[in-house]
């Protein structure tokens, strides 16, 4: 037996944080603040842009597609959180029984997102970092996160809460150079741009492509857009606006029994009552119907009550061909794909950012890599709801709390883990 000292084994340096969030806006600032006890960890939350908690929200002159108070629903006043009880600009949005005008939800989130701010101080939040690509090791038990700037830092675990985005639709190729996303549409920063290209059409339809709640959206800026012309510039030539549907819209009831009561042959998709009913709550297409005021505006379109606007039906793209010729402007409101970075696992690719494929998890919110959750992963709500579950209002309705209890068990906290 040898009397030389044993040679000790070297220590993998302290992960960055314990817990690494993906994007700060509202599923992140929503999330953490319905678990306030999952602040004993180090959280770190890396936001490309300069502000946590409004995200994307901040861009668009719509109204929500939700009453406000269910933006909220998970909030737990407690802890660091107990002082928004004051905040006039949360309780604005907290106790509203309808929507509301986006800049007021996202002023109410800027609120919650500097009141987390400042519960994670200046070490737990990375402003302007966009992370590129993620690194998980199995053998290491630690993520490492690489960012635009070329720098790296490391966590116990990521949840990815990196929203959504509009992909250019391949069925829309022929046209790129005149498409724009719904998105771009609706958002503040665009409306001079939207009016000068509504001017520059010079009478040329303008087509929205898709029959969505962003389709909606869409329509009605510009519908306001154009009313502004009609007013800032007096007989010159303005677009008629068309919108094409693949297919007849889903509208939200609140009962099957007010479903079978409303449905109008033609206008909207027939009620099924076995595929179409939450089993929840009995709500119909509570999920992914129309609903507020994209029903409505959807209802007035079929009537023919829009004035200078026609709904155009067409099974598939391709059969709109004609009229996107025609078109000025077309405008995409298609659907969405989560925004994700590159995943690798174990020094092997295993999800470009840009991959088609769905960036699918567990009902508890663990990444699903071939079908099999990962230790070191979550997402947050990144994809649209599936569609197998599309219709169903129950869907996720507990993510906050089974993946808050996940990470209570998969992430101690640092002093729990020395002990």
């Amino acid at each position: 037996m040898s009397d030389r000292p044993a040679i000790p084994t070297p220590r993998q340096p302290a992960a960055d944080s314990d817990i690494a969030f993906v994007g700060g806006g509202f599923r992140t600032t929503t999330f953490l603040s319905s678990a306030p006890g999952l602040l004993r960890r180090r959280i770190r939350v890396y936001e490309r842009g300069t502000t946590v908690g409004p995200g994307g929200f901040a861009r668009y002159r719509i109204t929500t597609t939700s009453i406000g108070s269910r933006f909220f629903k998970h909030l737990d006043p407690s802890g660091p959180f107990a002082s928004l009880a004051r905040s006039r600009a949360l309780a604005d949005v907290v106790h509203a029984e309808q929507p509301v005008a986006m800049e007021r939800l996202a002023t109410a989130l800027t609120a919650l997102g500097g009141t987390l701010a400042d519960a994670l101080g200046p070490e737990g939040v990375r402003l302007g970092s966009a992370v590129v690509a993620v690194h998980a090791d199995s053998r290491q038990r630690r993520v490492v996160l690489q960012l635009s700037d070329g720098s790296t830092e490391s966590a116990r675990h990521v949840v990815l809460a990196t929203g959504r985005t509009e992909r250019p639709h391949p069925e829309l190729a022929r046209w790129r150079s005149k498409v724009l996303a719904s998105g771009t549409v609706i958002s503040v920063g665009h409306r001079q741009d939207v009016k000068d290209r509504l001017l520059a059409a010079a009478g040329r339809p303008v087509v929205v492509a898709g029959c969505s709640h962003s389709a909606m959206s869409a329509l009605q800026t510009l519908l306001d857009v154009r009313a502004e012309l009609r007013s800032e510039h007096p007989g010159a030539p303005l677009p008629a606006l068309r919108v094409v549907r693949r297919g007849p819209a889903r509208l939200m009831y609140d009962s099957a029994d007010l479903a079978r009561l409303g449905q109008v042959p033609g206008r909207e998709r027939p009620f099924d009552p076995v595929a179409d009913v939450c089993p929840a709550t009995g709500i119909v297409y509570r999920d992914s119907g129309l609903r507020h005021q994209s029903r409505a505006l959807y209802c007035a379109l079929w009537a023919g009550e829009v004035p200078g606007a026609a709904l155009v039906d067409a099974p598939v793209l391709a059969d709109a061909a004609d009229g996107f010729d025609e078109a000025a402007l077309i405008v995409q409101a298609l659907g969405y794909h989560g925004r994700a970075p590159d995943i690798h696992v174990d020094g092997v690719p295993a999800r470009p950012g840009d991959s088609p494929a769905r960036l699918l998890a567990d009902d508890d919110g663990a990444l699903l890599l071939s079908g099999t959750a990962h230790p070191l992963l979550s997402v947050l709500r990144v994809e649209p709801t599936p569609l197998d579950r599309r219709d169903d209002t129950a869907y996720a309705s507990d993510l906050y709390e089974r993946l808050a209890s996940r990470l209570d068990r998969l992430v101690a906290p640092v002093a729990e883990v020395g002990a």
